[in-house]
């Protein structure tokens, strides 16, 4: 395994994350990274549906019941596509 930000061979494991996936710290840089990181946040298909539904009449709270996200996500998402 190599380190993800200055690819040095010294890595060993520093305990979990706060979901539970492995991570681990480089002895050279001393910075701590996972092993295959993945993007926060929703897929650009799950955010379409999400803001098709709200162009389909449905409220900020209705959405929140129906696809978990919260409401602010949602205000942020209109602010951006506008």
């Amino acid at each position: 395994m190599r380190c993800n930000h200055c690819g040095s061979e010294r890595v060993i494991k520093r305990g979990l994350t706060r979901n539970g996936k492995q991570r681990h710290g480089c002895r050279e840089c001393g910075r701590t990274f996972r092993e295959n990181p993945q993007r926060n946040g929703y897929d650009p298909a799950r955010r379409e549906e999400i803001l098709r539904a709200y162009h389909e009449r449905s409220s900020l709270r209705g959405l929140t019941r129906i696809f978990g996200v919260s409401r602010q996500t949602v205000t942020k998402w209109l602010k951006k596509s506008a």
